[in-house]
């Protein structure tokens, strides 16, 4: 048996395995029904800021200004 009827083989083992699954899922229908969504416009929250980004104005980490940090060099 030769590589390409090998493959060929596989391949269609694999389309007869996902036909059925496919069609067993269509016989069954959803587990359950979907739930109802609605959106009402009227009721959109404001959006906000992400927490892990500190208001620059409120921030109280300090800012350091200087010649250089520790293990930087310049030159």
């Amino acid at each position: 048996m030769n590589t390409a009827t090998r493959l060929g083989g596989f391949a269609l083992g694999l389309a007869v395995v996902f036909g059925a699954t496919y069609g067993a899922g269509q016989l069954t229908g959803p587990v359950r029904p979907p739930a109802e969504t609605r959106h009402d416009p009227a009721h959109t929250p404001e959006p906000t800021r992400s927490p892990a980004v500190p208001d620059p104005s409120t921030d109280p980490t300090p800012t350091v200004t200087g010649t250089g940090g520790a293990g930087h060099t310049h030159g």
